[in-house]
């Protein structure tokens, strides 16, 4: 008598959860390009960067609707996941470098000081183990650095004591000297170390920037020689029919939410000349057009001039 085993996983209620789950979520990947693609004139535009218009101004255009825009994409595709996972690795004194309207805010792990959130993250070093103990968020928009803002005292209503450790800048950080030192964890006293950041996070930057080379090389700039980057980016993916939908909608999207979808961000960040940890494409049904990435500084930045 033939085994009904093989039906019984065929037809089981998790099998069936499982793979509904993930047509799903290939349709709704699919469905997410493809209304973009029609709303496009199919122009294939250059993906060199130095010849890609700056767009960064429309976020001040956009701010007010753009959680509204990319809530439910970011949901569904599974991005939000990823963000918090990225997020909860940071610690010690931590820079969000295009922090648009704060969407990350939430999965910050802060350091057990009584303020607020009592966790800890992940530890870079084996003998150390803390959240983060300051934020500096730093956006090229006012008006989504505002946004930022509000969210966060949404979040932390009661955080008045937390305010001296979180900082806002409007500013390019792709400018020279635009990202201020870390805090000290005590006051200075005689010769002393520039104050460099633990952790660095970035998500979906490197699209939106006009420079994205010189974006990280300020980043490595002011990063400790112990920390980390973090990035979560997208780009050009595995697929050839993927990445010419993605040069068709480029203007348009770009144009519509201030990034380029169709850059090559491996390229990006082997010219920068940081080190790459790791490197990963999760979420196999984007086609690897989204990057988890972990970067420090090579061993010929790791200079440290006293001042």
């Amino acid at each position: 008598m033939r085994s009904s085993y093989g039906n019984r996983i065929r037809f089981h209620p998790i099998s069936i959860l499982i793979g509904g789950t993930v047509v799903a979520m290939m349709g709704a990947y699919t469905t997410f390009i493809f209304i973009n693609l029609s709303r496009t004139n199919h122009q294939i535009v250059t993906t060199n960067v130095a010849a890609q218009a700056d767009v960064s101004a429309c976020y001040d255009g956009i701010a007010s609707t753009f959680d509204d825009m990319v809530d439910s994409n970011e949901y569904w595709l599974g991005i939000t996941g990823l963000r918090k996972n990225l997020v909860a690795q940071a610690r010690g004194h931590v820079l969000e470098v295009s922090i648009g309207t704060g969407r990350n805010l939430a999965f910050y792990k802060w350091c057990d000081t009584g303020r607020h959130v009592k966790s800890r993250s992940e530890k870079w070093r084996q003998d150390q183990t803390e959240g983060v103990k300051s934020l500096t968020a730093i956006d090229s928009s006012v008006a989504m650095l505002a946004i930022a803002r509000g969210k966060f005292n949404s979040l932390f209503p009661n955080s008045s004591s937390v305010h001296p450790v979180v900082r806002w800048v409007a500013a390019d950080a792709t400018a020279p000297a635009s990202i201020p030192d870390a805090p000290f964890d005590l006051p200075a006293s005689g010769a002393r170390q520039r104050a460099r950041y633990d952790t660095i996070v970035q998500t979906m930057g490197l699209c939106s920037v006009n420079d994205p080379i010189a974006l990280l090389r300020n980043m490595s700039d002011c990063l400790d020689e112990d920390g980390r980057i973090l990035l979560l980016e997208h780009g050009r993916g595995h697929w050839r029919w993927l990445n010419r939908i993605l040069d068709q909608t480029a203007e348009s999207h770009a144009h519509t939410f201030g990034c380029w979808w169709n850059r090559d961000i491996r390229a990006i960040i082997d010219e920068s000349g940081l080190e790459v940890v790791n490197m990963k494409t999760p979420k196999w049904w984007h086609g690897g057009t989204t990057c988890w990435i972990e970067l420090k500084k090579s061993e010929t930045t790791n200079n440290e001039p006293v001042i």
